[in-house]
């Protein structure tokens, strides 16, 4: 299952965005999940969010990405306060997510799925024919899958279909909810090729991975989450080196 044109994932001068979280606190009912947690990440920068089971980095992840909104704290893009605002508002600014899960309607069709994601693209015809050629020649197999419901592809192809809708809409932060859950190591592979080719267009990647070693592939830097709180901050090569970490990361993520 090729994927083809790599290197063409993004659009032509893409640029990415600075990211600041600052002092983020979040609690589902009385359970408190997050704690004061603070991150940066410069335009540009690959960044993995790893931890233990039930850590918290998916709920991070939500709290950036305008599906929650922080009991208290802020979060900047590109210093603009954007805490609290909606998921498809920071989708027009160049924040995007790829949730976890299969980001994807089952029962519309490849086309259909991406028809949905581009609603905003409807004016622009002739911006949105340019961004869904881009899509087709860096996933082949979704070109030849343009009338099949997302419910019959396969696993790599729904993820290679939630990746499509993201590059849709031409992203400056992409944020990545474990993209490699579930499928199989050739197939995660090819999806990374994906992935660094977005990142290294100059695109900036939150990613929250499983693996701590696709997590160091694809991220410089890392953020380690223990019980809500940043317990690790640094260079992803420094936290291989941590064993305690490294341990819970293989033997305890989610």
């Amino acid at each position: 299952m090729s994927t083809g044109g790599a290197t063409n994932a993004a659009g032509p001068g893409a640029r990415g965005a600075a990211l600041e979280v600052r002092d983020i606190n979040f609690a589902y009912g009385h359970l408190q999940v997050l704690f004061d947690v603070s991150i940066q990440i410069a335009a540009g920068e690959a960044l993995a969010l790893l931890g233990t089971n039930g850590a918290g980095k998916s709920t991070l992840l939500r709290n950036i990405c305008g599906l929650e909104r922080p009991d208290s704290g802020a979060v900047t893009l590109d210093g603009r306060d954007i805490t609290g605002m909606p998921a498809e508002r920071l989708a027009g600014q160049g924040l995007v997510l790829i949730p976890g899960g299969r980001a994807v309607f089952t029962d519309l069709t490849v086309d259909e799925n991406l028809e949905m994601q581009a609603l905003g693209l409807r004016r622009q015809k002739g911006l949105l024919d340019e961004r869904l050629d881009r899509v087709f020649t860096t996933f082949p197999r979704l070109a030849e899958r343009r009338g099949q419901k997302a419910g019959l592809l396969s696993g790599g192809e729904q993820q290679q279909l939630a990746l499509a809708k993201a590059l849709l809409l031409d992203p400056q932060l992409l944020c990545i909810d474990e993209l490699s859950l579930g499928l199989a190591p050739v197939v995660v592979g090819e999806l990374l090729e994906i992935v660094q080719a977005i990142s290294e267009s100059g695109v900036t990647l939150v990613v929250v991975e499983q693996s701590l070693n696709i997590a160091a592939e694809l991220c410089s830097r890392a953020v380690f989450l223990e019980k809500g709180e940043v317990r690790f901050e640094g260079r992803t090569s420094e936290l291989l080196e941590q064993d305690d970490i490294a341990r819970a990361v293989f033997f305890g993520a989610s």
